[in-house]
């Protein structure tokens, strides 16, 4: 499991330039992902940032949409956009929103979303969406 999340971080490194805090971002929502993937949503849950946490039940959003995918394939990051606000917060703040492609067990394309704020000195993640990958014509 180690071995396959270490070739994800390499080869997501491959597909995009970072800036070093943009690698911070990723790591932060790597490491967060990691503990979805685990299936311990209530873990998951704790660790989205404070002002984020009550925006939605985070628990039944995962159980319905994360956990009925299985076990990750493959991840990797696709984009990251850089916004100074986004939906649902009043402060401006630094956000990146990280998108990545991943295949699922049960689902073989899909594009998360994780929104990293920077939180003082640190990243936090402060929401996440899943959805079908879209179909090239």
């Amino acid at each position: 499991m180690a071995l396959a999340g270490t070739f994800t971080l390499q080869s997501a490194a491959a597909a995009l330039t970072l800036s070093p805090d943009d690698e911070a971002a990723r790591n932060v929502a790597f490491q967060w992902l990691q503990v979805v993937d685990s299936g311990n949503y209530r873990d998951a849950t704790l660790l989205i940032a404070e002002h984020a946490r009550g925006s939605q039940d985070w628990l039944n959003y995962f159980a319905a949409h994360r956990g009925p995918l299985g076990r990750v394939k493959n991840r990797q990051i696709v984009e990251v956009k850089h916004r100074s606000s986004v939906p649902g917060t009043a402060e401006i703040r630094n956000h990146d929103i990280m998108r990545f492609k991943t295949s699922f067990e049960h689902k073989p394309g899909a594009l998360e979303e994780v929104v990293m704020t920077k939180m003082g000195c640190c990243w936090e993640v402060s929401g996440y969406t899943i959805e079908s990958e879209p179909k090239r014509r």
